[in-house]
């Protein structure tokens, strides 16, 4: 920590917790609890590991207090406004798709082409950080409710996908498309073209392209937001009525803002945040629904290219090269040659010949090989490149965005060879791959009327960035296939830390918040200590929960009606016996409980394979008779549906008791969703959802974490990756003070005592390890006999 600041700390007041927080209600003990303890971590600028678990209504917010009259503020500084190039002696369009490579940039979600902002005023800040959108929502929905409404600076961060109210542009379907297209129009609005006389005297500059409508008053929308409290919904709304870029005017509200919101990739990536103009220093950073946080910044550093864009961006590249080669100066041209040669070899690697089609590889064998950052780039015959230098052309010449234009502007003119001479094209070539490159169901595009836009070099400069980090802390999985585009290569990052050490170094207090935070001592060690944190700054604080044991029941049934085990291990689940004595417990649970049952199973494919059965012998339409059973669906699209369903059935019964849901433990049930009262008055989990033992990735995680943490830090992630998902998924059930409901863990395995260490404290003060099966459902029926008198006398 800089010695200036601990210096001036030391002559600063130090500040006690207030007796009163001003909760818009009267809080319980234990969310006072958290927020003096809270308070306290901030104050004295500690790394903080919050669990509050569902149900206390964790108000961070109130922090925001003491915060603000407890900062030290710095100078305003200048900001750098970028230049506008002047480009000579080409059209309109040769001028937006050359433009001879001059500008800065910094990423593809984060690169702008704006001007900053001057006289910055740098105060202590909260950065809030959360998973979703509609959770910032929320956290926003429960701030408006509190004394601080009226004079709290917010400023919501959100993707342009969100904010965007251009219809030419927010007809996009995904991310990268709408990126594109807005920074295309940024482009455009500040590209000009040098006209010359008949004797080549230059006569004057104008505008070569026509730019956003919605960037007009953009300033004053952002003085607008500071001013009033709005969520991202609200203010997309307020832009639309004044035809203002919400995006944009939220970007101008950060300097002045006192509160932050942003979705996890804004903050945890670097480039990114740097371009929103996050400050870290002296910042105080909290980060909700953290029991993955590792896992996150591991995906958003991770990144993977498949055959089919090595091959797009190799002809694209290869063609603006050879429309333009006699524009370029010998150091561009030497560039971009490099990296189309560094394509090309990636394609060779894969079984490709670089410059013809995605089809049938060449003689090459089959199958997943893990390599070392440098046998990577040994084994592809690039190691005489400087990545480094190359991604940094690349960002530099905003190359992504003049292919794009390029494409866009000469799709017709890209050919792609084809070794059986079939009809070659670039809407061919992206009809064919479409059929083997799978896309994300959010980021689906149709390659009919979007063939030119699918920058495919934004993931290969990733991949290439990320090769320059250290030898040890990635790894490179490739995976080569009979058919160039079902192709993979991937980048593995093994050490998250070595992303955010800046974040946890530079910012006055990182709090990690979450309902469920077991198992802690992974984010000590492999987040804040491997980012160089003294062990004396790291503060752990549990809340208990805010209902009395008596509410909850958790059992661990280890066997069925039948005495058989329940043992849902790989080897055992798919055997008749195992999935037979399932059948019998779930129908004697169905006939007890009332409301709703949510079962969790641990893939999608072993739910199918349940329900298959049950469905074939009778069992479902037996259950059917007491309860409607619900599946959840594998499309994001139809999850709607099926809750609503699911939720009209348990409330209103109609001569049935209620409604059963079969869902998936990380599945789109498991996490965010509140299956509260009558919606779930049993959860059950069948089996152990571990990750595949077998999966070489998996394999190289464990191994490194077992070579660089410790012995026995492998088996121990292995063992979190089932029990983070585990307990998000029981943490369904039991939202409030009043709730009620059991939980059941299906399977021997739960009994294990380092299984139950890594169950939530709050459940385990009420765990029953139940060997007899008639005792456990015994155990049920006294359970809800019992709150069925409570709920009749409190009626009365």
């Amino acid at each position: 920590m800089d010695e200036t600041k601990i210096v001036l700390d030391s002559y600063r007041e130090k500040l006690t917790p207030p007796a009163d927080f001003n909760f818009p209600f009267s809080p319980y003990t234990i969310q006072t609890d958290f927020m003096k303890n809270l308070y306290t971590a901030i104050e004295e600028r500690k790394l903080g590991i919050f669990e509050s678990p569902t149900g206390t209504e964790k108000q961070k917010k109130k922090v925001f207090h003491s915060v603000k009259d407890n900062s030290t503020s710095n100078l305003p500084t200048d900001s750098n406004i970028p230049k506008t190039n002047e480009i000579t002696e080409f059209t309109d369009e040769d001028a937006l798709l050359l433009d001879e490579f001059t500008d800065s940039i910094t990423s593809e979600e984060s690169s702008e082409e704006e001007d900053e902002i001057d006289d910055k005023f740098i105060d202590t800040k909260i950065i809030f950080c959360s998973r979703t959108h509609s959770q910032l929502s929320q956290f926003i929905s429960e701030l408006k409710k509190t004394v601080f409404a009226n004079h709290t600076r917010v400023a919501p961060l959100a993707s342009r996908q969100s904010y965007c109210i251009n219809k030419d542009v927010n007809k996009y379907h995904s991310v990268s498309l709408v990126n594109e297209k807005c920074l295309q129009l940024q482009r455009n609005n500040k590209a000009k073209v040098t006209l010359k006389g008949e004797f080549g005297e230059k006569i004057k500059q104008k505008k070569c392209g026509s730019g956003c409508p919605k960037m007009k008053g953009v300033t004053d929308l952002g003085e607008q937001l500071v001013a009033t409290i709005l969520d991202v919904e609200e203010l997309k709304t307020m832009g639309e009525k004044t035809g203002s870029c919400p995006y944009y005017a939220s970007r101008s509200a950060v300097s002045n803002a006192e509160l932050v919101i942003v979705p996890y990739n804004t903050l945890l990536h670097k480039t990114t945040r740097e371009a929103c103009g996050l400050e870290l220093e002296n910042s105080v950073i909290i980060i909700d629904e953290a029991h993955n946080i590792l896992e996150t910044i591991s995906n958003i550093h991770s990144s993977q290219v498949s055959g089919a864009q090595l091959t797009l961006a190799y002809n694209q590249l290869t063609m603006y090269k050879d429309r333009y080669e006699k524009k370029f100066s010998a150091n561009n041209l030497m560039y971009l040659k490099q990296i189309i040669y560094v394509i090309g070899s990636l394609i060779k690697l894969i079984g490709g010949k670089p410059g013809y089609g995605s089809g049938e590889a060449s003689a090459i064998v089959m199958g997943t090989k893990i390599y070392t950052i440098h046998d990577f780039i040994s084994c592809a015959q690039i190691d005489t490149f400087n990545m480094y230098k190359l991604v940094n052309f690349c960002l530099k010449t905003k190359l992504t965005h003049k292919i794009s234009g390029f494409t866009e502007f000469n799709s017709p003119v890209v050919q792609l060879k084809s070794k059986s001479n079939a009809v070659g094209g670039i809407k061919s070539f992206l009809n064919s791959i479409s059929k083997i490159a799978p896309v994300k169901e959010e980021a689906e595009v149709s390659v009919e009327t979007e063939p030119s836009s699918s920058q495919p070099l934004v993931p290969i400069l990733s991949l290439l960035e990320n090769l320059t980090l250290n030898n040890k802390e990635g790894r490179v999985v490739v995976s080569t296939s009979n058919i160039i585009g079902k192709a993979m290569i991937k980048f593995l990052l093994l050490d998250p830390a070595i992303t955010v050490t800046d974040i946890i170094s530079k910012a006055r207090s990182v709090i990690l918040a979450g309902g469920t935070m077991e198992p802690k001592g992974e984010l000590k060690e492999r987040l804040f200590i491997a980012c160089g944190a003294d062990h004396q700054r790291i503060m752990e604080f549990s809340c208990s929960h805010i209902i009395p044991p008596n509410q909850i029941l958790p059992i661990v049934l280890t066997k069925g009606p039948t005495g058989k085990p329940l043992d849902f291990s790989y080897e055992s689940r798919s055997s008749l016996t195992t999935i037979n004595e399932f059948g019998r417990v779930l129908v004697n649970i169905c006939n007890i409980v009332p409301a709703g049952i949510v079962c969790f199973f641990p893939s999608y494919e072993y739910e199918n394979t349940i329900f298959e059965h049950l469905n074939k012998h009778g069992i479902i339409e037996n259950i059917s008779k007491k309860k409607q059973v619900f599946r959840e669906p594998k499309k994001t699209g139809g999850v709607d549906e099926v809750l609503s369903g699911y939720a009209k059935a348990v409330k209103t019964a109609k001569g049935k008791n209620g409604a059963l849901l079969f869902s998936v433990v990380g599945g789109k049930l498991s996490e965010g969703l509140n299956f509260s009262d009558e919606l779930g008055r049993c959860v059950m989990v069948v089996g152990m959802p571990y990750p595949n033992i077998k999966s070489p990735e998996l394999i190289e995680k464990m191994k490194y974490l077992e070579q660089n943490v410790r012995n026995g830090a492998g088996k121990e992630y292995y063992e979190a990756c089932c029990m983070k998902a585990v307990n998000q998924s029981i943490g369904r059930a039991i939202r409030h003070q009043s709730d009620f409901a059991t939980v059941l863990l299906l399977d021997q395995r739960y009994s294990a005592q380092r299984v139950l260490n890594l169950l939530p404290a709050w459940i385990m003060k009420s765990l029953i390890i139940e060997e007899r099966f008639p005792q456990g459902l015994a155990a049920v029926v006294k359970f809800f006999k019992q709150h069925d008198k409570t709920s009749s006398l409190s009626a009365t």
